[in-house]
């Protein structure tokens, strides 16, 4: 349960209750295979629905100002903040139920009960929060890409995401990655060399969100656990691994640090703050967050993005883990590159959002500015 929509979305629906409940019910549909918990939730959230209780008017107020860029970013937004109740203590009956609590994972009638009771806090934070992407494999792209651009020539470069959240994106070559790699016809192929190593030389990590999340503060800490799947234990222990890496790396050189700019401004940004230095090299990345821009704001990124790499020549790289524009399909791992004075891209591979398998297609030697 997770997305970059805090990183500069198309805002574009409003959310009254039957929308809403179209999407609750679309969203239990969709974790059928993944999540039995979240699936007796929203089953318990619709059938108290049915009764129109005075909680349907408070959401509709507390969204009354409020557009989405996807109608499931609502829903999602909903149950981010009933997990957020049980994981803070602000219900001890949520908790009951809640795995990631140590509940017993089998609701029966907690979540109707703490809607129609829940406290002014719940309603404040679904009215201004956002749901913001945590997951720290989709490390695995920019790894590879790095690994490929960066790791034959020893050449020690900047690393920026857009998009970041909280940014632990910036720290994902201080964790294990497991993932498997194919070819296009399915068989097992070799990546780049050293993808899963550290990088020699990283001078600076930033990332770049509308809304970035201090993991200093324990409520931001406690959002981001929130945003994830309550039954999805593998995925939170993840998380909290990445958090305590980021923390512990502060103060180090070259320490994660974050900056608050949406997409629209980044290219100037990295014009402003990364100009192209002789020996070093740049790394712009960005996971799930570029699909929710309108077509004319992801041209003038696309744009924005040329003036910015274009001083770093060869050494320069935009890489993005995307799904392709107008497609439901996998996502596609992107590398963007100023080649002649335009900015070229090429398809280097597909995954899932959290990729423990990735296809791979040839044209990983970046060494030349071709």
């Amino acid at each position: 349960m997770s997305s970059a929509l805090s990183a500069s979305p198309r805002a574009e629906l409003r959310i009254e209750r039957r929308r809403l409940l179209r999407e609750l019910a679309s969203q239990r549909a969709h974790c059928q295979q993944r999540s039995a918990f979240y699936v007796a939730v929203l089953a318990e959230i619709e059938t108290d629905a049915a009764d129109s209780p005075a909680w349907l008017d408070r959401v509709e107020h507390a969204w009354r100002d409020r557009e989405f860029a996807v109608g499931w970013e609502a829903a999602h937004l909903l149950l981010a903040n009933l997990h957020y109740a049980a994981l803070s203590g602000e219900s001890p009956e949520l908790a009951s139920v809640y795995p990631s609590c140590g509940g017993s994972g089998r609701p029966a009638g907690e979540v109707a009960a703490f809607l129609r009771e829940a406290p002014p806090a719940f309603w404040a934070r679904l009215a201004d929060h956002f749901v913001q992407t945590n997951e720290v494999d989709r490390s695995v792209p920019w790894l590879l890409v790095a690994a490929a651009a960066f790791g034959a020539r020893s050449l020690p470069f900047h690393f920026v995401e857009m998009g970041s959240s909280a940014g632990l994106n910036l720290v994902g070559d201080h964790l294990a990655h497991e993932c498997e790699f194919v070819g296009g016809d399915g068989v097992p192929r070799e990546p780049p060399p050293g993808w899963d190593r550290r990088p020699q030389a990283i001078r600076s990590r930033t990332g770049l969100d509308i809304r970035p999340r201090d993991l200093r503060n324990a409520g931001d800490r406690l959002w981001l656990k929130a945003c994830v799947w309550a039954d999805h234990l593998d995925r939170l222990a993840r998380l909290d691994e990445a958090v305590a890496v980021f923390l512990a790396l502060q103060g180090t050189p070259g320490a994660p640090r974050l900056a608050e700019c949406d997409f629209e401004h980044s290219p100037g940004w990295l014009l402003e703050n990364r100009p192209a230095r002789p020996d070093e090299g740049l790394l712009v990345f960005n996971s799930i967050g570029t699909i929710y821009l309108s077509a004319a704001d992801y041209a003038g990124l696309r744009a924005g993005m040329a003036e910015a790499l274009a001083p770093w020549g060869d050494r320069g790289f935009w890489v993005e883990y995307e799904r392709a524009r107008s497609s439901t399909g996998p996502l596609q791992l992107a590398v963007h590159r100023v080649i002649d004075g335009k900015l070229r891209t090429r398809v280097l591979g597909s995954g899932e959002p959290r990729p423990r398998r990735m296809s791979l297609e040839d044209g990983w030697d970046f060494s030349s500015g071709r």
